[in-house]
């Protein structure tokens, strides 16, 4: 007998490819999104530069893939981060960081949803109307949700192709227009690099690769994980450092070296603007509706990382059981319904009580997450780096000790980038940076957790499916 029994604790197997993986991590980096939206902010900061931002920041994320990816092939859990943890320092410490990062997923995804919304009212020409966008999309989303997860990659390699033929035919015209500068690789040289504004600018860049962490999530629907979640975390980080990399230096090329350091006030038009004089308006609207479609794509693949990230905590004991079952086709439908209720219920505080989705929910929550998702890399990055000194299971040091340590000491400076430039991230007003204190205030309540569960004697399992 093969058919499932109606609920079960474990995620069907077998059913992702590279293809369908990439393409719900790539989602959740929204790339048109992060050149429209995203680049620009850089581009006002670095200017001529922003290229070598992205490559720099591609390299640290990187280095972080070396190691992650070696350990990846000891261990086959939808836990992702905690698991990493648990196995270099124990479920208490592990069960600490796993709060933490739930903590930044949802601050995340709420802050994406509020700016989405905003955005994309604006595009369909109902800017009063955000509201409505906004939950439109949740609405959406939590459909798709519940249909599971192969028909969720389907969509999104639609999604997907879509962007990357828009993404493809802009940068073609790009580089055949050129620019009053030639084809100046000007931007790549160390003084304009390492410049003023080398700090926050290479701190908003790794911004935009928040997502690209979270492959090993779907390890356990994975066919051959131990190939298969390698080649996409590698696919997902080539395809975006490109992306990013060749998009942001063309339209450098094309205003110019002097002009690419641009105001405040045309990061909103800029990438449209750049579209326009490349295409036409025509084509630089049907861009607009293409950002709309990239926030969609953006939060079905959000959507089903947190999932299953609930999915294996509640399996393993660390939030309540419910969450870690699933039904009779493998899919963690009570993880998702929850997913989408948090989100409801912070998103409606936020937006009902009057909050302005750029300056108050957007400001507060992206920075709060921001500040998460860099310590659970550095965490991670520490765990690969004591796994493999404890294990001696692999031998090799560059994947085992010098890109594990070159990571952490990466995302340790760009850690302390964030706290102190936490203003250009998050928001001005102290209310902002007092929600920080949400960090510790997750750890340890994670860490409570823990202990009162292995006190009592009751079960704290984070090796499900290790070795699989």
């Amino acid at each position: 007998m093969t058919a499932q029994t109606p609920t079960s604790n474990t995620l069907a197997k077998g059913r992702l490819g590279v293809p369908s993986i990439s393409a719900l991590v790539v989602s959740a980096v929204a790339p048109i999104s992060v050149l429209a939206a995203g680049i620009p902010v850089i581009f006002a900061i670095q200017g001529a530069s922003t290229p070598a931002m992205f490559i720099v920041s591609g390299i640290i994320y990187a280095l972080f893939a070396v190691g992650y990816v070696a350990m990846s092939r000891h261990m086959v859990n939808a836990g992702g981060f905690v698991a990493y943890v648990d196995r270099a320092f124990g479920k208490r410490a592990a069960t600490a960081m796993s709060y933490v990062t739930v903590l930044f997923y949802f601050a995340s995804i709420v802050a994406f949803y509020a700016i989405s919304g905003a955005v994309a009212a604006d595009v369909l020409g109902i800017p009063e109307q955000y509201r409505l966008v906004t939950f439109g999309f949740l609405v959406i989303v939590a459909a798709l949700g519940l249909l599971g997860v192969q028909l969720n990659a389907r969509l999104l390699l639609i999604l997907l192709a879509v962007e990357a033929v828009a993404i493809i035919v802009l940068d073609i015209a790009l580089a055949v227009q050129g620019g009053p500068d030639g084809y100046s690789f000007a931007g790549f040289n160390p003084t304009l690099v390492f410049g003023g504004g080398f700090g926050v600018a290479l701190l908003l860049a790794m911004v935009c690769y928040s997502g690209l962490e979270a492959t090993v999530v779907f390890s356990e629907e994975a066919r051959t994980p131990r190939k298969t979640i390698p080649r996409s975390v590698y696919v997902s980080l080539v395809i975006v450092i490109v992306v990013y990399a060749v998009s942001s230096w063309l339209m450098t090329v094309q205003v110019g070296t002097e002009a690419a350091l641009i105001p405040p006030d045309r990061i909103g038009s800029f990438f449209f603007e750049v579209a326009g004089t490349a295409l036409g308006e025509t084509f630089a609207k049907l861009l607009g509706y293409l950002v709309i479609l990239s926030f969609l794509a953006l939060f079905i693949g959000f959507q089903n990382l947190i999932t299953r990230y609930l999915f294996a905590l509640g399996r393993a004991g660390a939030l309540p059981k419910g969450l870690g079952r699933t039904n009779g086709r493998g899919n963690p439908i009570v993880a998702s319904i929850t997913v989408t209720i948090v989100i409801a219920i912070i998103l409606g505080a936020f937006t009902f009580s009057g909050a302005d989705p750029f300056t108050v929910t957007y400001a507060y929550l992206v920075g709060l997450g921001t500040v998460g998702l860099l310590i659970s890399l550095c965490a991670v990055s520490i765990s690969v780096l004591v796994f493999f000194l404890r294990t001696r299971v692999e031998t090799n040091p560059w994947t085992t000790i010098i890109a594990p340590v070159l990571a952490t000491i990466g995302m340790l400076a760009v850690l302390i980038i964030a706290i102190s430039n936490y203003e250009i991230i998050g928001s001005t007003p102290e209310s902002a940076r007092m929600m920080l204190l949400a960090i510790p205030i997750a750890a340890v309540l994670g860490w409570i957790v823990a202990e009162i569960r292995l006190r009592s004697g009751r079960e704290l399992d984070y090796s499900a499916e290790l070795g699989g």
